[in-house]
């Protein structure tokens, strides 16, 4: 049994915990933490967890193995690097920071201890993104050529300033860290890491001094093209295509649609298994914290997600100029010198 502590405690704090609460043998949320002593205790009620008056306090039990951290997402990499200097085992929530030295830095040191870092890409478990990748592997799109994906959502049109997803600081060119992320990571996983992007991004809608409407060109080391659309004052969406020679595919409602058109024929539905990707990827966590297969979402490409959101952010900055992918966040100017 791993026994976790929930530190930074909100919305999806709650989500994870009930995803696993009562229903496995494999982990149990022990603990939790917050700054908010009234979230902190309601929380412990609802999951029978144990409150503690601090993060600090977390890692100094040895009754807690590991945390799952759900914080602002500045404070990713350095809760991550104070959990693995304490020896605890990290399940971080996406991004796993901000920028591609700070990514670097939680990597390191999380190895440094021998503890495993797990982040939360969920909709990488999803039953689409699964079969789309056993169809890439299996080369049955032919020469993948181009690959589109969009996640948005009206979220930012509700912020308020004291929200703190409601600053640039927080959410780079708007829907990214929250949103964008995802598809970031599920098109890196399937069609190899991302070579160079160029990224515009403007506020149109929302109230407050945030981007919501942001879209970026991509290409690939293998050779593909892609698009990613992540907008932040729009209905609902999800999907991901990927065109190639042999077949197009499309993915829907959060990877748990698929559609196959091969050759010439008809876009024709797949059948697909139901997944709750919360309790896969924490049962996923503490299988690799028990010795197990490593956790699938490898730590070096959750690193290199952040490379590319990083770099996207900065393209949109510069008024959407391609920039090359540079995965020790080296200074602006070395993306230049590879940039075309």
């Amino acid at each position: 049994m791993l026994r976790v502590a929930s530190v930074g405690l909100g919305w999806w704090s709650d989500e994870l915990a009930k995803a696993v609460h009562g229903k496995t043998d494999t982990l149990r949320v022990t603990g939790c933490a917050s700054r908010s002593a009234a979230k902190c205790a309601a929380f412990a009620e609802r999951f029978g967890a144990r409150p503690y008056e601090s993060y600090e306090a977390v890692l100094r039990d040895p009754a807690i193995d590991g945390v799952i951290l759900t914080p602002p997402h500045s404070l990713h990499a350095d809760h991550a690097i104070a959990a693995a200097r304490a020896g605890k085992h990290v399940f971080v929530e996406k991004p796993l920071a901000l920028t591609a030295a700070s990514a670097g830095a939680a990597v390191e040191a999380c190895a440094r201890s021998g503890v495993v870092l797990a982040v939360g890409h969920n909709r990488r478990f999803g039953p689409a993104a699964a079969a789309l990748k056993r169809m890439v592997e299996a080369g049955e799109f032919g020469t993948i050529l181009h690959a589109e994906a969009n996640f948005s959502s009206p979220g930012a049109l509700s912020y308020t300033p004291d929200r703190w997803r409601a600053s640039r600081t927080e959410s780079p060119a708007g829907a990214l860290a929250a949103l964008g992320i995802h598809m970031i990571d599920t098109l890196a996983w399937l069609l190899g890491p991302v070579e160079r992007v160029a990224c515009q991004a403007k506020r149109r809608a929302v109230k407050v001094d945030m981007d919501d409407t942001t879209s970026a060109l991509l290409e690939f080391e293998t050779g593909p093209t892609g698009y990613l659309g992540s907008h932040f004052a729009c209905p609902y969406t999800s999907y991901l295509r990927i065109f190639g020679t042999a077949a197009n595919a499309e993915a829907r409602a959060d990877f748990t649609e698929l559609a196959v058109q091969r050759g010439s024929g008809k876009l024709e539905a797949i059948a697909l298994p139901q997944v709750d990707t919360l309790f896969v990827e924490l049962e996923a966590f503490a299988a690799a914290c028990a010795g197990g297969r490593p956790f699938p979402v490898r730590p070096q490409e959750a690193a290199h997600d952040v490379a590319i959101m990083e770099t996207m952010a900065s393209s949109a900055a510069q008024g959407g100029r391609w920039l090359a992918v540079v995965a020790s966040g080296q200074a602006a100017g070395a993306r230049r010198r590879r940039s075309s």
